[in-house]
């Protein structure tokens, strides 16, 4: 059996004999996903709707990344417009919790064209002794 990358959607045949596509487009609050779908009196036809609303649904990609960017400002994009809104609230709740209370307070103003294994290590480091 194929197995389809996360956050592609399925396809299925329903009994009216139409076809339908399902992607999850979040989570909710309770933690559930929340989904949208497309109909379509055909498999390559729902396919191609499924197609269109996965595109629709996809972040806008962030600008063109600069070398002198902060690594906390960069790190905040990143978790913001690609991952918080494929999280579920707890999982959210733990991101948050490294990232605004741990990365960016250390290693947050260090330049993205800085950051290198020697930087990395020293928060590494730090972070072992402070836990």
């Amino acid at each position: 059996m194929a197995r389809r990358k996360s956050g592609t959607g399925t396809v299925r045949h329903r009994r009216d004999g139409r076809w339908e596509g399902r992607v999850v487009v979040g989570y909710d609050d309770k933690g559930l996903p929340v989904t949208k779908n497309v109909l379509g009196k055909s498999k390559r036809e729902c396919e191609a709707k499924l197609k269109e609303l996965r595109s629709q649904l996809t972040p806008p990609k962030p600008d063109k990344l600069r070398p002198d960017m902060p690594f906390g400002d960069w790190l905040d994009r990143w978790y913001q417009e690609l991952v918080k809104p494929r999280l579920r609230p707890k999982s959210r709740e733990d991101y948050e919790n490294e990232i605004y209370k741990h990365i960016i307070p250390r290693i947050g103003k260090v330049p993205l064209n800085k950051i290198s294994v020697e930087v990395l290590q020293q928060f590494y480091t730090l972070s072992k002794t402070d836990a």
